[in-house]
């Protein structure tokens, strides 16, 4: 984590006041922050900001906020509009995604200048940092890693989504345990350029992690992905690497460092044919299986895996800011008198000189050919979809790069509506945004 930089970072977005740095990347920038108790919010700020109603509750607890860089808008052959709108209705579908093993979502504002999103912030550290700093896991916490990510893709498959970059990257160690991030931002990269996933014959993914289907048929992929996926990401918890480091290929992993107790479910998840890889009720059948082996129960396997992760002491460093249970009392009182006077919160820190723009004309963001891999810090920063990140696999494993990320999309991309027509000035812009949802919503339902 960085301290916020005075001449780039605003203090405010949305209704959430921002900590600190938690990473930044081609895609933009995510900050840890903390939901403002703000009154008077008001029924259109709610809407825009696609606030749900109970969610007073998660007032002071603390976020993760993701601002996304208007180049991914504008930058595209398809119109800025419908990309709005596409992001909105794939906020809605995230929002669908209920489960402890997924953060929620908390708001967002896909018509902002700059669009956002916020998250639940999962305190702990990411399994790469903790099998590369600690050590590969026993039966116990393997299991209990390995029933967390089953309940998680379970969530996400319910809701017509996959993961499709299901990694050791995106896994926090959380203090109730396993949680999955990152996915459904897709629609920001996915169509930012011609070469969008939407073409068949493309692959794109985590080179190590990604089954053979996916490096060469993005498109096509279903559920077995992230199954193999989540194989892939349990053959890392026992040995401290993956499976295929140069990317998927049709023979057997090498199993000379994999406890032979892993072997057998492994080796049925890690094949080629997606047809031939268990379901996630069957990957949880062979975990329960393997505790009872061990004289271990489910409870058994989660107590030892919060063990190992305490003892560990690997969750990052939360600035003083983060550790205090309210508000910036200075902050707050800005953000509630811009409400009052009927604007958005955030407004004392936006307007006449855009502090994002800064940031996001910057050169350092413009990112030419792919990064280097970086070893794990001291924690772990949410997933910053970066272009130069997001790369073709070459059909021959030897020749994969390793070390790149990949976008996460709907099963079924929602099919782009009409535009709607410009704005009237008198009524609210949200206002008009949720009108344009919902008509859109019923013409497409058939029932008028």
């Amino acid at each position: 984590m960085e301290p916020l930089d005075s001449d780039v970072d605003p203090l405010v977005i949305g209704p959430f006041e921002l900590l600190a740095v938690l990473g930044e990347g081609g895609m933009g920038r995510a900050y840890l922050a903390r939901r403002l108790p703000l009154d008077n919010l008001g029924p259109e700020l709610e809407a825009g900001y696609y606030l749900a109603e109970g969610d007073e509750d998660r007032e002071n607890t603390l976020s993760v906020v993701k601002v996304i860089s208007p180049k991914y808008l504008q930058s595209t052959q398809q119109d800025e509009d419908e990309k709005r709108a596409r992001f909105a209705r794939e906020i809605s579908a995230v929002r669908a995604v209920v489960s402890d093993r997924v953060p929620s979502l908390l708001a967002a504002d896909p018509e902002a200048a700059q669009p956002w999103l916020a998250i639940d912030y999962v305190h702990g550290p990411d399994l790469s940092t903790m099998i590369k700093k600690n050590d590969v896991f026993s039966v116990g916490p393997y299991a209990a890693l390995g029933l967390a990510l089953v309940e998680a893709l379970r969530a996400i498959h319910g809701a017509k989504l996959l993961h499709r970059d299901l990694k050791p990257g995106n896994v926090v160690l959380g203090p109730t345990g396993p949680v999955v991030l990152d996915f459904g931002l897709a629609v920001l990269v996915d169509r930012r350029t011609s070469q969008a996933v939407t073409k068949t014959g493309l692959g794109f993914g985590s080179a190590g992690y990604m089954p053979l289907e996916q490096a060469t048929d993005l498109k096509r992929v279903k559920e077995p992905a992230d199954v193999y996926a989540l194989g892939a990401t349990l053959f890392f918890a026992a040995t401290g690497r993956p499976p295929f480091p140069l990317g998927p290929m049709l023979v057997s992993p090498v199993w000379d460092d994999v406890d032979k107790t892993f072997i057998p479910l492994l080796a049925k998840i890690l094949v080629p044919i997606p047809e031939q890889r268990p379901s996630l009720d069957g990957v949880e059948q062979g975990l329960l299986e393997l505790l009872v082996q061990h004289g271990l129960s489910s409870e058994d396997a989660d107590a030892q895996l919060r063990e190992v992760v305490e003892r560990a002491g690997l969750a990052p460093e939360l600035p003083p800011s983060a550790i205090e249970s309210a508000a910036n009392a200075e902050v707050q009182a800005a953000a509630q008198q811009a409400v009052d006077a009927g604007a958005a919160p955030d407004a004392p820190w936006v307007g006449g000189d855009d502090l994002f723009a800064q940031l996001f004309a910057s050169d350092e963001l413009e990112v030419v050919g792919p990064e280097p891999m970086q070893e794990p810090g001291d924690g772990y920063s949410p997933t910053l979809i970066d272009p130069a990140n997001v790369v073709t696999v070459p059909l021959t494993p030897a020749d994969a790069p390793s070390g790149r990320t990949t976008m996460i999309l709907p099963i079924e991309p929602p099919q782009a509506g009409a535009v709607a027509q410009a704005p009237s000035r008198v009524a609210p812009a949200a206002a008009l945004r949720v009108a344009k949802y919902l008509r859109e919503a019923y013409a497409r339902s058939g029932t008028l």
